[in-house]
């Protein structure tokens, strides 16, 4: 039996009608949308939080790198524990202690006090994505699976938009402390209906025996973690993610402050690029996913011939004049598309093939960890870049990421061709 058939024979638990999965689906990805506001708000904010208090942006790079830091860390520790207690658990004590870490950064009277709150705000926003997963792996099987990612990567898109515009908005005519109050006070209020509605897993499931579980993980249990670290080779896999998340989140943290400080605007009014950049994200998503489908579901090869797009965007990128603003932004917008649209195929697609072994939780934890660890190296080392040189030489560190990306790929890619074996089928 082929690894796709044991995934599409599982059975769905009876109990539980369409519309159970359909109110989890749409939990999870309130979730997640939710989540980006109380996350990436701190983007549009940077260029007031400088001038209001004369920091530097080498400062604020380091207070984004913090989050990072502390984020791929959580992914670690939270994609380990999400294939053992509750999801539910971490995910309400993620999204609670994530609002009150904006409050708390909001209020802050002094930098330590502002980067503290905001590392902490990365384990808190940790607790989120790696249970949502392995909660989804156990409300839909097979196919559903491939549907239930392409939904979820929606929750980035839509996240930052809402959370660019509302802070946009917001920051103009509040001050930039609302652009933390507002959505903090929104996920409290949601994670109340989430105590309520939210569950970890089908009724049928929460009701099986303990020797009824245990004969299961007999048989399909989890395997040890050195064991499947080896089975999965995973460092190729994980230096991949890790350019992605130089590019992606090195371009996400710092696209709104391009725009402000690029004198063209006034005051407020980019709101609606900023809104309009997650819109061409979605694009990007649409892009790999009918890439992914048209090469026959194998992730190696979609990385492969997305990274060459990635690489040739961001050496066009380079090679443009600095002046020809809106060509240079919209090329920007390109390469962020891509690098976004191999979001979904990272931390959902390939994850999610990983369900027969019990690992879903942790696998996306490992991604996750190496995407950040990019983003937290990207935040910091653009931040020193933009207060030492033009911002056009942070465009060379996503070049330089994208060809390191692009060679990573291409050496997956030969040894899967060379050595075709049935573990690293799993990828496919």
């Amino acid at each position: 039996m082929t690894r796709r058939a044991e995934i599409s024979d599982r059975p769905i638990d009876r109990e539980e009608p369409i519309k159970g999965q359909q109110r989890m689906l749409l939990l999870s990805w309130l979730t997640y949308s939710l989540a980006y506001t109380l996350r990436v708000n701190i983007a549009v904010v940077i260029p007031a939080i400088v001038v209001t208090y004369d920091y530097t942006y080498t400062q604020m790079g380091l207070v984004t790198s913090l989050y990072f830091t502390t984020y791929m860390g959580g992914q670690l520790i939270n994609g380990y524990l999400g294939d053992r207690v509750s999801g539910k658990l971490l995910i309400i004590c993620g999204l609670v202690t994530s609002a009150l870490c904006n409050l708390g950064f909001a209020l802050a009277s002094s930098f330590a006090i502002m980067a503290l709150f905001w590392a902490a705000n990365g384990l808190a926003q940790s607790m989120l994505w790696a249970p949502l997963m392995k909660t989804l792996s156990v409300w839909f099987h097979g196919y559903q699976l491939e549907r239930v990612s392409f939904i979820m990567a929606l929750t980035v898109i839509i996240g930052y938009a809402f959370s660019w515009g509302l802070s946009s908005i917001v920051t103009a005519q509040l001050g930039w402390a609302y652009a933390f109050y507002l959505p903090a006070g929104l996920v409290l209020a949601f994670s109340v209906l989430m105590i309520f509605f939210f569950r970890s897993k089908p009724v049928e499931s929460l009701d099986t025996t303990k020797n009824a579980k245990t004969k299961a993980d007999q048989k399909d249990g989890a395997l040890p973690l050195l064991r499947f670290i080896r089975l999965i080779h995973l460092p190729g896999l994980l230096l991949i993610a890790f350019t992605q998340g130089v590019i992606r989140e090195g371009i996400s943290i710092w696209f709104p402050t391009i725009v402000a400080s690029s004198g063209r605007f006034t005051a407020g009014s980019p709101w609606l690029i900023l809104v309009i950049v997650p819109l061409i994200n979605f694009c990007g998503v649409l892009f790999v996913r009918y890439v992914n489908r048209f090469l026959k579901r194998d992730s190696q090869r979609t990385l492969l011939f997305v990274f060459v797009l990635v690489t040739l965007t961001a050496l066009v990128l380079n090679l443009m004049n600095i002046s020809w603003f809106w060509l240079v932004l919209l090329i920007i917008m390109l390469l962020l598309s891509l690098t976004y649209g191999l979001t979904p195929l990272l931390t959902s697609v390939i994850p999610f093939q990983y369900a027969h072994f019990r690992r879903v939780s942790l696998m996306t934890g490992l991604i996750d960890f190496s995407i950040y660890l990019g983003a937290a190296i990207a935040g910091i080392a653009s931040g020193w870049i933009a207060d030492n040189h033009p911002w056009n030489r942070v465009m060379l560190l996503w070049l330089a990421a994208a060809l390191l990306g692009l060679m990573l790929a291409v050496w997956q890619f030969f040894k899967q061709k060379n050595n075709p074996s049935s573990e690293q089928k799993l990828y496919r």
